[in-house]
């Protein structure tokens, strides 16, 4: 990262000025006041405030070269400018010293600190030091711009009477002019207890415009050799300026910080280029967290974690605190830019962290790793700054990379939440992507069942019967409701797919089928479907070993997935595969099958009935010794059993019953 954010006055002279195309309206309108005063009177003086970012060293520097490069004001006005960190300014006397230091550095001036050392240790000293600094100014004719950064630090240091002191010299003295600024709004200047009250000119530094953000990213586009690509996005996707600007707060340092990131389409590279960014500011933010008070920080806390704005009511369940006290809380941390607050159509407003980057940070380093607000931020970028279309490339090319391994953890982690926001797309699209993020994920992005079966026709229609398979085996099915429907399309499909007993893809489709763990619902079913069918071909062509395989394969797996109640097509089902085993003369393996299936007891005691008439070798004795009752049922069941029989032996001669157990 450029250290040029954070120090404009390491640039060139002429590259800063050229690439100074933001705030120029606050800036020709002090320039302009500046230039019209003398200072033979005191003049007014001004107070710049607005987040960090939001330009204010950058505007205290383009005034100092404006001075500088004025021909006439720069031969009597001097820019003496003072940056955030003064660590050797302790006392108002230091400030003097410290100006005539400045003076002999950068104007050429002689002995004006020479003549203050002596004096030093004196009582005294703010006074003395004064007279001696106003008297080279008046021997040189010069008067001073006095330009300081970060104001309200330089002032805490000084005693209530050095403020007061300072106050009285620029309200009088008309060898100063001073322009401050301060990332907040301090209590000197709204306090009408403190010396300063109502003082200064007060400028805010409001968030950039859309025009101004046109004009920052078009000189950043220059920066960062992105010319063409920037055009491209003002002239056809204005949007994303709005979003940008959105992100940002209209802050520009955030704006310069996010460039490079959101015009990389590589989700690697962007991820990782925003971390890189992300860990440069933490300094910056943790000093920021940790100078709030304990109330504030957990306030603060709570508000950035939830990214949307948040209500006093919902802050004080999450913070569990009194309202009145967070109400209290809230108002300082607005006074002082780090919460917005915004309307509502009652008397309750919401709140948010002014600076949504702020809140980006928080969220990347403090959110927790199952709270989707976490990169909720993200989503919201890429809703208002892609399309539909990109949307959907953006996601297939994460999901590329995922399946050939070209993302790190962390980044297949992000993108991985960040896209499972988007319902949206197309559903083989969202889809595929299930199959792509981190398991914890997926569960959120579930397709729904009639998304799961028009996926399911597509790859059915386009005879992709591997990826049918994929598909379906690996959705979870639960519910009578749901287990009917999938049996029944199940059932449906699987008969179209082996009609052509020839068929390649049928051999292909079974060899998985076989291979494939009956974990799921729609594997079961599909080995159910399958078993079912080779059972009755076994049995037609007389394969008992094949017969006694596949019924027991059958059995283990009903025993398996446990049936606690069957559905209307499932009992169906079952009966079919049981009165198959019947037909055949399998009615040992027959009666596994009723003993694995939830029966009645009274279903299941016709059934035993039946088994025994038909496997003894004196039926009518068996049958007579039942009870009339029931001998009617049982009589019913074996002249069906009998006629299917017929039916096979007339379409399949070599069919015959015997007692192959």
């Amino acid at each position: 990262m450029s250290i040029f954010l954070y120090n404009p006055d390491r640039k060139g002279k002429q590259e800063f000025i050229s690439e100074f195309v933001i705030r120029t309206e606050t800036f020709e309108q002090i320039f302009r006041d500046i230039k019209s005063g003398k200072m033979v009177t005191p003049e007014q003086h001004y107070l710049l405030f607005g987040q960090r970012g939001a330009g204010k060293t950058t505007l205290l520097l383009r005034l100092k070269y404006a001075v500088e490069d004025h021909p006439a004001l720069s031969k009597w006005l001097l820019p003496v400018m003072f940056n955030e960190e003064q660590y050797n300014i302790g006392a108002l006397g230091d400030l003097w010293e410290r100006i005539a230091e400045y003076l002999e550095d950068h104007y050429n001036f002689t002995g004006i600190t020479g003549e203050m050392e002596p004096l030093a240790q004196q009582d005294g000293f703010e006074g003395a030091a004064f007279k001696i600094l106003i008297r080279h100014l008046d021997k040189h004719k010069k008067k001073i711009l006095l330009l300081v950064d970060n104001i309200g630090q330089l002032l805490a240091k000084f005693e209530e009477l050095e403020v007061r002191r300072l106050r009285e010299v620029l309200q009088t003295i008309p060898h100063f002019r001073l322009v401050g600024a301060s990332p907040i709004i301090m209590d000197s200047v709204f306090d009408y207890q403190q010396p300063f009250f109502e003082f200064f000119k007060m400028i805010e530094l409001q968030g950039l415009t859309n025009e101004e953000s046109v004009a920052l990213l078009r000189q950043l586009a220059i920066v960062h050799h992105q010319e063409e690509k920037i055009e491209r996005i003002i002239d056809n996707m204005p949007s994303r300026i709005s979003t940008i600007r959105t992100l940002s707060g209209g802050i520009p340092r955030t704006m310069s910080l996010l460039f490079q990131i959101f015009v990389d389409n590589e989700h690697g590279a962007a991820l990782s280029d925003l971390e890189k960014v992300l860990d440069a500011v933490t300094p910056l933010y943790k000093h920021r967290m940790d100078d709030l008070p304990a109330q504030q920080q957990k306030i603060v806390d709570a508000v950035a974690l939830h990214w949307e704005a948040i209500s006093v009511k919902d802050l004080t369940k999450q913070v569990r605190l009194d309202s009145k006290l967070i109400s209290a809380q809230l108002r300082q941390l607005e006074k002082n830019q780090v919460i917005e607050k915004r309307a509502t159509n009652t008397k309750n407003h919401i709140y948010l962290l002014k600076e949504r980057f702020f809140n980006i940070w928080y969220l990347m380093r403090y959110g927790r790793k199952q709270d989707r607000n976490r990169v909720i931020w993200l989503v919201k970028f890429l809703e208002s700054w892609c399309g539909k279309s990109e949307i959907e490339k953006r996601i297939q090319d994460y999901i590329n990379k995922a399946q050939n391994g070209l993302l790190d953890k962390h980044t297949l982690e992000i993108y991985g939440q960040v896209y499972s926001f988007f319902q949206d797309i197309d559903i083989e699209t969202r889809y595929l992507l299930n199959e792509s993020i981190p398991e914890h994920i997926v569960k959120t992005t579930t397709l729904s069942e009639d998304d799961f079966y028009y996926l399911l026709n597509k790859k059915l229609q386009e005879e992709d019967y591997s990826s049918f398979l994929q598909i379906a085996l690996r959705r979870d099915v639960s519910g009578p409701a749901s287990r009917q429907r999938a049996f029944l399309y199940l059932e449906h499909q699987f008969i179209e797919i082996i009609a052509d007993f020839s068929s390649e893809k049928k051999k292909e489709y079974v060899q998985y089928l076989r291979g494939a763990p009956p974990s799921s619902y729609f594997c079961l079913t599909l080995f159910l479907i399958w078993g079912e069918h080779s059972l009755m071909n076994s049995i037609i062509f007389q394969e008992p070993e094949s017969v006694l395989d596949i019924a027991n394969n059958l059995i283990n797996l009903i025993q398996q997935y446990r049936f606690d109640k069957l559905t209307d097509k499932e009992e169906e089902f079952f009966q079919q595969i049981f009165y198959t085993l019947i037909v055949g003369g399998y009615y040992q393996l027959a009666l596994k099958v009723l003993r694995v299936i939830p029966m009645s007891k009274q279903e299941l005691e016709i059934w035993d009935k039946v088994i025994n008439y038909m496997t003894s070798n004196n039926g009518k004795e068996v049958l007579s010794s039942f009870g009339a009752e029931v001998e009617e049922s049982i009589l019913i069941y074996i002249e069906s059993i009998t006629s299917v029989r017929r039916s096979i032996k007339k379409k399949f001669p070599g069919f015959s019953v015997g007692k192959p157990e």
